[in-house]
């Protein structure tokens, strides 16, 4: 907490304090500015059946890996200005390693606002406007579950799709009971986790060299519709970018290229008791990286679906239940993975490194506006959101030491101030 605290009063306040100063706030009449301050800190307890750990040593073990701890400031030192940020600390197994992070930063500048809607432009760290819960999930309160749905929202893939440096710009309108929003987003993702390179390539031994991004090559957007406040909402989300190889010492490779695409459909329904969820994405993963000894190219080109269907129930006044199915295929034309196993080209890997089928309950009591406690367990078929940093035999991904059929059990207490 000690190293937490130094990193926030060191780093993130600074910034705001600073950017405050070039966009020519007056420092004069900072005690009429609206400052707060606002934080959580979660513990997780994790077991996992077969020989997949989750974030941690949790095969077969009660795990308490994981922890999250969060706090931010959000400043407005005029009411077309405001300047917010958020720093993390997260420790879980191999993938999360023990250390603070910002988890986002950026200064909003509003030049329009009436009752009719807004315009807002932002410029830092931005959520990535994409689904029902991209720009929510970072701390457990706002999360539907202990896990958002990982076939939308992976976990593993964490750093490279809910967050990004950039500009976003926010276009509101408000007419009668509907709500149209219209976000679009010029960002540059973080391709740079060890998890998001065993996802794209698999392979430290294979490729020796990193991976990259460069400005000016990703892009998300958003179109929302909001009826009688978010009783029912409907969202069409796109995001797109591209990773860049580059090679290593006496690698047999060249420089190479990594494209993906994110397209999802959102519907949700909310009532006094229960709400009703459903999105549905198609993910496109291309890439080719050229032979340097060798005429050789790797190259793949994956088009799979995922989607899940989820429902809420607020059964007491403080208790909520959860039950959600939940599915990932990489390959349309390969669902259950069998024709990616029989390639001898793919090494052996197992055909339910390809897909992933998952079934959630969960159950969730909110002590107070401050105390969340929840639990959740899964049964699933197949591996393809299981963090390969986690999984690891020898130091590299080793899908075929995991195991196909595998249940997950967690629980989390959430403190929020």
């Amino acid at each position: 907490m000690t190293k937490y605290a130094r990193y926030l009063f060191a780093e993130i306040v600074p910034t705001l304090t600073l950017a405050a100063a070039l966009l020519g706030a007056s420092l004069a009449r900072a005690d009429e500015a609206d400052f707060r301050f606002q934080g959580f800190a979660s513990q997780r307890l994790t077991s996992s059946s077969g020989k997949n750990n989750f974030f941690g040593d949790t095969s077969g073990n009660l795990s308490a890996d994981y922890t999250e701890v969060g706090a931010g400031v959000s400043w407005r030192p005029h009411p077309q200005w405001l300047l917010s940020g958020q720093a993390i600390y997260r420790r879980g197994g191999a993938s999360e390693k023990d250390g603070v992070e910002p988890d986002y930063y950026y200064a909003a500048y509003t030049p329009w606002e009436s009752e009719a809607g807004h315009l807002t432009v932002k410029l830092g760290k931005i959520k990535v406007p994409y689904g029902l819960y991209n720009d929510m999930r970072d701390t457990p309160m706002t999360r539907p579950g202990i896990l958002a749905p990982q076939s939308i929202y992976l976990d593993s893939l964490r750093q490279l799709n809910q967050a990004a440096s950039g500009i976003h710009l926010e276009a509101e309108r408000n007419l009668g009971d509907d709500t149209f929003t219209l976000r679009f987003s010029q960002i540059k993702p973080n391709v740079r986790s060890d998890n998001t390179f065993w996802a794209f390539l698999g392979n430290h031994n294979t490729f020796p060299g990193e991976l990259y991004s460069r400005d000016n090559e990703a892009f998300a957007g958003q179109l929302a519709y909001d009826h009688d406040g978010g009783r029912l909402r409907a969202l069409i989300s796109h995001a797109q970018g591209a990773a860049r190889y580059r090679p290593g010492v006496a690698d047999i490779w060249n420089d190479g290229r990594l494209d993906f695409k994110f397209s999802a459909l959102s519907l949700q329904w909310n009532g006094e008791r229960i709400s009703l969820s459903g999105e549905w994405a198609r993910n496109n993963f291309k890439f080719n990286i050229p032979g340097r000894i060798s005429p050789v190219d790797i190259a793949s080109h994956d088009i799979g679906d995922s989607w899940y269907l989820q429902g809420q129930w607020r059964f007491a006044p403080q208790w909520e239940g959860l039950l959600r199915y939940d599915v990932n295929y990489a390959s349309n034309h390969d669902r259950d993975g069998t024709a990616y196993a029989a390639d001898p080209l793919n090494g052996g890997k197992p055909a339910w490194m390809r897909f992933a089928k998952d079934w959630t309950v969960g159950v969730r009591y909110r002590l107070d506006r401050q105390w969340l406690l929840a639990a959740e367990a899964h049964r699933v078929h197949g591996t393809g959101w299981l963090p390969p940093a986690d999984n690891l035999t020898n130091g590299q991904w080793a899908p075929g030491n995991t195991s196909p059929y595998w249940n997950l059990f967690l629980l989390q207490a959430t403190y929020q101030f």
